[in-house]
């Protein structure tokens, strides 16, 4: 399982299935009611999708959470930019969702393209896939390396004038033992990936300045964690 260079995706070669998180289709529609009209942007996000697919070769899709945008119900817009886009890439591959919590009601508004997975979790290959709003299943804390979305890491950056810039992030971090060992019977995680927004309308919790939010705050030590762009370069190990 290695993340895919110049991309928010990891890929597993072994299942053929690529990772993918927060795609936050419908975002747009929020950004309009606050009187920022930019037009649709599915047919960027597909692009990307399709795009990585290819590269990679993957025949799957796991989307890890935040399919869709708006809660608790979608508008009609919405509505049709989700079913095209699964309409379109599932013609490239299977699709698998683990719902996140935007993901309200998801199965009314997906066709059988779609494979829905339970939002507590799943475990594939001895590697735990969870959104990260909710508390994994206790079965999930039995794999070797857990995998959650939902917190959109980003790293702030400033370059020698002072201006800062924000980009988003890989987090690898140890599983913060205290919390979990008090809340499950067993724990066997040894490794934790905090993937990043595939769609950069999401925008992103700085980890380098406000850390993490929700069960991912609980679940991610703060000791050690590693920090990787995109593009694969390392920036080095955050304590917080």
């Amino acid at each position: 399982m290695n993340p895919v260079e110049g991309y928010p995706a990891l890929y597993i070669e072994n299942e053929k299935m690529l990772v993918i998180a927060d795609l936050h289709i419908g975002i747009e529609y929020e950004f309009w009611e606050k009187g920022i009209n930019m037009g649709m942007k599915t047919d960027k996000i597909i692009e990307d999708v399709k795009e990585v697919i290819s590269k990679v070769g993957a025949r799957k899709l796991f989307i890890l959470g935040d399919l869709k945008h708006s809660i608790p119900s979608s508008p009609r817009t919405e509505v049709r930019e989700v079913e095209r886009f699964i309409r379109e890439v599932s013609q490239e591959v299977d699709i698998m969702l683990v719902p996140g919590n935007h993901d309200g009601n998801i199965e009314n508004l997906v066709s059988g393209n779609i494979e829905i997975l339970p939002s507590h979790g799943v475990v594939m290959d001895s590697i735990g896939f969870v959104h990260g709003h909710r508390w994994p299943h206790e079965d999930v804390m039995l794999a070797n390396t857990l995998v959650v979305a939902h917190t959109h890491p980003t790293f702030s950056l400033q370059d020698s004038f002072g201006y800062k810039f924000i980009e988003r992030c890989w987090v690898i971090a140890k599983p913060n033992l205290e919390d979990l060992e008090s809340r499950y019977q067993d724990v066997n995680i040894q490794k934790i990936i905090v993937v990043p927004a595939f769609n950069q309308l999401c925008g992103g919790v700085c980890v380098n300045e406000e850390g993490f939010i929700g069960v991912v705050d609980r679940i991610v030590s703060k000791r050690d964690i590693e920090i990787f762009l995109l593009d694969g370069t390392y920036l080095g190990v955050l304590n917080r």
